[in-house]
């Protein structure tokens, strides 16, 4: 039986601050390097060893938690948590996710974690023998998320480097407003119903073709852009941020996102690689207007040309990639789901006081919908 008195954060885990740079930079290496908000690069040493946890410790990401299976390299903005003997890594990092770190955050200027004030936080005793059970179900949960995520990421990456041998052997070009035309019309916030798909720009990942996160539409208060199930968004504020990607769902955008709709179902493809390949969002961060909030236009994007492999490739493309569509598409459903169902064992299985007796009854809340939401 498992003695019920609170221990100390410090009784289960080692902390340690990180390194200052990585040597040999961070471009590449053997190992990956975090910082306070995850992966910032790789380098050719490690100062973590496997299965650490790593935690934010300055910044507006500080308290944000990670875990890397590997040896890895924790710079000096993050913290490495290492767990003591006879307690389970994963286990680890799930509590400290658990905790919600950032509300003990020092500091208003610059937010600060301390390894003290994190091992002198309390948290409920738990046997190793529900640890190891609680880390091996959420940890199967993640690891089963991070294969679709790596789907996804294959998927990019096919669909680039086939866009780019077929643009490096075309020898004719198109304008982009040729492929495609923006959707200019706003739909005032009063038409905005609160159930609706909403997209913002931090919804859109960084270099990725895939737009897989979204949010209800409840909190809108402005005018906003409706987009389809297959339109292309492009992020025009700051585009050097590199933010394009297929929209799986119909919802509203943000006006800072331009919603590309193709002329021709067939030229999706072409449109969605074009407009997320690198050359068109330089060219779109070159012409931009306004120095501290710079914003592209369409005028701008639409004119410019790109290579044009001919109609018979562009429809070949086309055949490539939509398949890789609906793989990708499942595989960030079923994301959806697993996550739901993950954010709802965690305070199960990870109690934070008290011992875990309410799994049944999370799980039978817990249900699927016919769209794939929870």
């Amino acid at each position: 039986m498992v003695d019920a008195t609170p221990r100390l954060l410090g009784d289960l885990v080692d902390f340690a601050n990180g390194k200052a740079k990585p040597p040999g930079g961070s471009g590449g290496g053997a190992y990956t390097t975090y910082g306070a908000n995850g992966v910032i690069g790789r380098t050719g040493l490690s100062n973590a060893d496997p299965h650490t946890t790593i935690v934010g410790r300055v910044g507006s990401y500080c308290g944000a938690v990670h875990y890397s299976r590997d040896r890895c390299w924790v710079t000096d903005n993050a913290i490495i948590a290492t767990a003591k003997d006879g307690v389970n890594p994963r286990y680890v990092y799930y509590l400290l996710k658990r905790l919600d770190l950032n509300r003990y955050r020092i500091g208003s200027g610059q937010p600060l974690l301390t390894q003290g004030i994190l091992s002198r936080l309390a948290v409920a005793p738990t046997a190793r023998a529900e640890q190891d059970s609680a880390a091996s179900l959420l940890g199967a949960l993640d690891d089963k998320i991070a294969v679709n995520d790596r789907i996804a990421d294959l998927a990019d990456q096919v669909v680039r480097a086939r866009y780019e041998e077929l643009a490096a052997t075309a020898t004719e070009s198109i304008r982009i407003g040729r492929l495609g035309s923006a959707v200019t019309a706003n739909v005032p916030a009063g038409r905005i119903r609160a159930d609706e798909n909403y997209i913002a720009l931090e919804h859109m990942p960084k270099r990725n073709m895939w737009l897989s996160t979204w949010t209800a539409a409840s909190a809108s208060t402005s005018a906003k852009r409706r987009f389809e199930p297959g339109d292309v968004l492009f992020g025009r504020l700051r585009p050097y941020f590199h933010k394009v990607g297929l929209a799986f769902v119909g919802g509203v955008a943000s006006t800072d996102i331009l919603v590309v709709r193709p002329e021709r179902d067939v030229h999706r493809s072409w449109l969605l690689a074009a407009l997320s390949s690198d050359d068109v969002v330089a060219h779109a961060s070159a012409v931009s207007e306004g120095t501290r909030m710079p914003r592209a236009k369409w005028p701008d994007i639409a004119a410019y040309e790109v290579p044009w492999p001919g109609v018979d490739r562009a429809r070949r493309f086309d055949e490539l990639v939509k398949p890789l569509v609906v793989r990708v598409e499942a595989a960030m459903t079923e994301n959806r789901i697993l996550v739901d169902l993950r954010d709802t064992l965690l305070p199960v299985l990870i109690p934070l006081t008290g011992p875990i007796n309410a799994l049944r009854n999370a799980l039978a809340d817990f249900s699927v919908n016919g769209d794939g939401s929870v």
